[in-house]
């Protein structure tokens, strides 16, 4: 989903809960009680909550989305986007969804209806407190990939030795047979033994 596509579905709920707050207000000023188009009783508290869902979640979709787009950006960049280009878009996107989210709060500081509470407040309260848990998840997974990777290279390293060992143990038995063949087949070595050279190399 592009930036646009989001803002407007962030557009869409923050007008449809600043609407039903003027509805409240309006009705708790006239003494009325607020019906919908069949004559039945409207809960504006729960159409409120419905909607404040919604734009908390186009909130979240455009801060993942700026991530993802951030985080590819790093690995393949459109040829066809400028850097410029690429940049002013970001920064429109979050500039339009601070103002948005700039008027909810004080609509809902000022209009919102009391049975609501502080919702805006709690709000921030708890998306402080998710972000932290976020970053803690963040840290630990980060730990988790470093104590993998070093456990991976020590593997390596290890298993690196190890064939640098036999190596090494079949470089001298080699040499060490090389060397008794020699001995074996030379003239001063068959000039004092009898027995052919060829019936036993190493005996």
């Amino acid at each position: 989903m592009d930036p646009l596509t989001i803002l407007a579905a962030a557009k869409l709920a923050a007008s449809a809960i600043k609407q039903g707050c003027a509805m409240y207000q309006s009705a708790k000023a006239d003494g009325m009680e607020l019906v919908d188009a069949y004559g039945q009783a409207k809960d504006v508290v729960q159409d409120i909550s419905k909607h404040l869902g919604n734009f908390f979640k186009a909130h979240e979709s455009l801060e993942k989305h700026i991530h993802e787009e951030e985080l590819k950006s790093k690995k393949v960049r459109d040829p066809e986007l400028s850097l410029n280009q690429e940049a002013f878009n970001r920064v429109l996107a979050q500039k339009e969804m601070i103002r948005i989210e700039t008027e909810l709060r004080e609509t809902l500081i000022y209009s919102a209806p009391k049975e609501l509470g502080a919702v805006w407040s709690e709000f921030e309260a708890m998306r402080d407190r998710v972000k932290a848990e976020r970053a803690e998840v963040q840290r630990q997974e980060l730990i988790k990939q470093q104590v993998s990777k070093y456990r991976r290279a020590n593997i390596k390293r290890r298993m690196q030795e190890q064939l640098t060992s036999i190596l090494a143990v079949m470089f001298i038995i080699l040499y060490f047979l090389w060397l008794m063949i020699l001995i074996r087949t030379s003239h001063t070595y068959r000039s004092h033994f009898s027995s052919p050279y060829w019936y036993c190399v190493l005996c």
